[in-house]
């Protein structure tokens, strides 16, 4: 990665209103960009139903997830994005405000129910997330808040090298990140063909031995077959750590949320609102909540 750019940034006070509102999410494109749900990405192929299940089971259960890939316009963001519609309603969003920063939300939420949203871990632009206060944002991770983000790396042991070496995350502060998605951009077909993005791996990060950060591999992509192979004990075990429960009642949901989302895409619910509502009454919530989520996770000062 390129040395930091140099700009002028003005730190102010943050209030929750500032948090509710993300600034830069889809970075700043001369194409405007394309949101897909998660049921539209399941078709084009991007992940299988039991790739999207497991992703939707950790960040409900205030898991972490992190997005790499090295290509631009690969699909993370729009990705993430995806799986933030499956979150409960009750979870407070806290879109983090890259160099202007100044952790005012450290005093006014709940760690336990409060998710970090930071649009990307670079330097390139001040909206986005790098040096001391990425740094920090990771350490909030020992005090109970989850984070979600997207980085530029080509496979999970270059972003946990870049973010241990390069950035100087902490790596027991790393290794709280539950779920590390790397993709890719492939030509279909001819060098000319359309272009597919795909998930090529999903890993567990946990601490090593030797204090470092381990990668624990749950989702494989054959190229050959264009299909994700998973490891299921590895899977589960996340799963128990992060959820609780028995592996048997464990393996059960993961079945059960996997056919859920093949059965909306099989009824042809794909738009983003439609799948939005389906989520939601599914967790009997209605479908704009009563509050929004930044009235439900913030205290007053």
């Amino acid at each position: 990665m390129e040395a930091p750019r140099s700009y002028q940034v003005r730190e102010r006070p943050l209030s929750a209103e500032d948090y509710d509102v993300p600034i830069g999410w889809w970075g700043w494109s001369w194409e405007p960009p394309v949101p897909m749900s998660i049921t539209e990405l399941l078709a084009a192929g991007n992940f299988d139903a039991r790739t999207a299940a497991l992703c939707w089971l950790v960040l409900e259960a205030h898991g972490s997830i992190l997005i790499a890939a090295e290509q631009p316009h690969s699909g993370k963001t729009t990705t993430l994005t995806a799986f933030l519609d499956l979150l409960p309603a009750d979870v407070c969003r806290v879109f983090v405000r890259g160099w202007a920063e100044t952790f005012d939300f450290l005093r006014h939420t709940d760690p336990r129910r409060t998710l970090l949203l930071a649009n990307e871990l670079s330097s390139h632009l001040p909206v986005y997330l790098w040096g001391s206060k990425a740094v920090e944002v990771f350490h909030t991770l020992g005090r109970g808040y989850a984070l979600a983000s997207t980085l530029h790396a080509d496979s999970a042991e270059e972003a946990v090298a870049q973010l241990t070496g390069e950035l100087g995350v902490d790596a027991e502060d790393l290794a709280r990140v539950d779920l590390l998605l790397v993709m890719r951009m492939y030509r279909v077909g001819t060098a000319y063909g359309p272009i597919a993005r795909r998930v090529v791996s999903a890993h567990r990060l946990s601490s090593d031995l030797r204090g470092g950060v381990s990668l624990v591999p749950l989702v494989g992509w054959d190229g050959d077959r264009d299909a994700h192979e998973h490891d299921e004990s590895a899977q589960l075990e996340l799963l128990r750590a992060r959820r609780g429960g028995h592996v048997g009642e464990l393996r059960a949901e993961l079945d059960v949320r996997a056919a859920y989302l093949r059965d909306l895409g099989e009824r042809g619910i794909f738009a983003i609102p439609a799948v939005r509502a389906a989520v939601a009454a599914r967790r009997g919530e209605s479908v704009k909540g009563e509050g929004s989520p930044r009235a439900k996770g913030w205290n007053k000062a």
